[in-house]
């Protein structure tokens, strides 16, 4: 071998220790097969070694900086919203009923409805998105989840559902359910009837604004009245919630955060904190205003 291709042998060997990422998960990433990976460390590759070894340099440069980035825990589980989004899946897994989260982006429903997700068996998540607006796309999204083959009519995969899900009381959540159609949710509100099971919609205003305003509101009246727990998520927090969610950090510095959550979003608070923290690492500084102030002009353009 070169000493270039023993070096990135040796380098991505050293990685591998490092990061404990399993050697199949590490040729996914760098866009190669597993069996190139492995004889390329073994050294009997026979194709081009140069560039195997330019590929692993090249993904290294970037995985290595990754592997120092701080994964800070920011989660809060006595967050109002998130109290509030725990309350809601209780109450549509306890009654089988349909409940509605909805609200401002980036205000943790989805973190808090995987944190329900892990916390309780029996519940079905999934997450709908511009592919999945149509009644057979959202049914086919679920079982999947659940292990079951897709279908290509509605009634087929209907069937298979209300087949898999009658007398078991599970919970269905659906994050981003704003993406899904008139006819989506329809379909949605037959297997609530049929299977007996509980639905969780979650999504941002749009879901339930229009199902009571617009020259459609009448049609959604079906799955509108069937709503009783309709919660309601925003981005105004209190300063007890921010200390208790970025812990050790002083008044100023809590006081920015707290800023930019109900500007922004609590999302982008956790994500300029995270980054805040990286900074102040490499820097030798102590997490705090300046460095939470560098972050937003960098990232967001600006000091909110």
């Amino acid at each position: 071998m070169t000493k270039n291709i023993e070096r990135a042998r040796l380098d991505l060997i050293q990685f591998m220790e490092d990061s404990q990422k399993p050697q199949k998960q590490i040729a996914k990433e760098m866009g190669l097969s597993n069996s190139v990976v492995s004889q390329f460390i073994k050294g009997i590759y026979p194709g081009d070694n140069d560039g195997i070894s330019k590929s692993i340099e090249q993904y290294l440069s970037v995985a290595k900086e990754r592997l120092k980035s701080i994964d800070a825990d920011v989660f809060f589980e006595g967050l109002r919203n998130t109290k509030e989004v725990l309350l809601a899946c209780a109450y549509a897994h306890k009654r089988n009923e349909i409940a509605l989260i909805r609200g401002d982006a980036g205000a943790g429903k989805t973190t808090a409805l995987e944190h329900y997700t892990k916390r309780n068996t029996g519940v079905i998540f999934v997450t709908a998105d511009a592919c999945t607006t149509s009644p057979t796309a959202v049914l086919n999204l679920i079982a999947e989840e659940m292990g079951q083959k897709p279908q290509n009519t509605r009634a087929k995969i209907m069937r298979i559902l209300i087949s898999a899900l009658d007398d078991t009381s599970r919970l269905i959540i659906i994050d981003e359910a704003d993406h899904l159609s008139l006819g989506a949710l329809q379909a949605i509100r037959n297997l609530n009837d049929k299977a007996g099971v509980g639905v969780i919609l979650s999504g941002n205003n749009k879901l339930y604004t229009q199902m009571i305003t617009g020259p459609r509101g009448g049609e959604y009246d079906q799955i509108r009245t069937r709503i009783i727990k309709r919660t309601k998520v925003n981005n105004n927090y209190s300063p007890e919630e921010i200390n208790a969610i970025f812990p050790g950090l002083d008044a100023d510095a809590l006081g920015c955060l707290l800023k930019l959550a109900r500007k922004e979003s609590l999302r982008a608070a956790k994500k300029i904190y995270v980054l805040a923290l990286d900074y102040a690492k490499a820097t030798g500084q102590s997490i705090g205003v300046k460095a939470l102030q560098h972050m937003q002009k960098s990232q967001l353009g600006e000091v909110i």
